[in-house]
């Protein structure tokens, strides 16, 4: 499978994605906590989760250390 923006018909097609935020309180700056969140978005682009982050930024005390971005991929559980 080819990962990147799909088009088929001039239709952009989404594809799964998942995102790990790793944050801290400012209060507790030596915990870090991780959120993660499995959602439908256009790669490489990503708006939906550039507008979720910039929705955190802006609305929520929590400071983020790191933020990993990974596209679903299907594993072969052979060996």
């Amino acid at each position: 499978m080819i990962y990147g923006i799909l088009k088929i018909n001039n239709m952009i097609i989404k594809e799964p994605v998942l995102i790990r935020i790793y944050y801290y309180m400012p209060d507790y700056c030596s915990i870090i906590q991780e959120f993660s969140w499995g959602t439908m978005d256009i790669i490489p682009e990503y708006p939906r989760i550039n507008k979720f982050l910039k929705h955190w930024h802006e609305n929520i005390d929590a400071v983020i250390a790191s933020v990993d971005i990974d596209p679903y991929r299907e594993y072969n559980n052979e060996y």
